[in-house]
């Protein structure tokens, strides 16, 4: 359920880049929305990769 809701948080999160991108496309994206997806990005990921090695 964790991982669920951390993909759903992960989505979320680059959708709004997404639609800050194309809503300001002159200006950078804040930097905690980088950071914060990022981060979502990076658990996401190494929850992906636990999951394989289990089912190794």
């Amino acid at each position: 359920m964790i991982v669920f809701l951390t993909g759903l948080a992960t989505v979320t999160a680059l959708v709004s880049c997404d639609v800050l991108r194309v809503l300001k496309p002159d200006r950078a994206l804040p930097r905690a929305v980088v950071i914060v997806t990022a981060a979502l990005l990076s658990v996401v990921g190494i929850s992906a990769v636990v999951q394989l090695v289990q089912l190794a």
